[in-house]
């Protein structure tokens, strides 16, 4: 049997405009432990790769670190719903702070 639908949550911008986020922390834990730099994008992705058993981020999304070895990054004002923030310590993920 599959997952109970979770319709997507509505948030509005400080500018009254919806966003509407597809995917909720809860769906990336399983990047948790893996080093950022062998999670591979959608469109990098192989056959090859996924009989090997490698981590491919789904389509659209991308890893943008937001905290590095206790250092806070710069992030980005604009809102994008493919960004999964994550803190990292010597390139291994710590948490999932957000996403978009």
């Amino acid at each position: 049997m599959g997952r109970i639908y979770t319709p997507p949550r509505i948030m509005i911008n400080p500018y009254g405009k919806p966003l509407i986020n597809e995917k909720i922390v809860d769906d990336f834990l399983y990047l948790l432990g893996l080093n950022v730099n062998n999670i591979i994008l959608f469109d990098n992705g192989t056959e090859e790769l996924i009989d090997k058993g490698a981590i491919i981020l789904p389509r659209h999304y991308f890893i943008f670190v937001g905290t590095k070895d206790d250092e806070l990054q710069y992030k980005p004002y604009e809102h994008n719903k493919y960004r999964i923030v994550v803190s990292t310590e010597q390139d291994i993920i710590s948490s999932i702070d957000s996403i978009g």
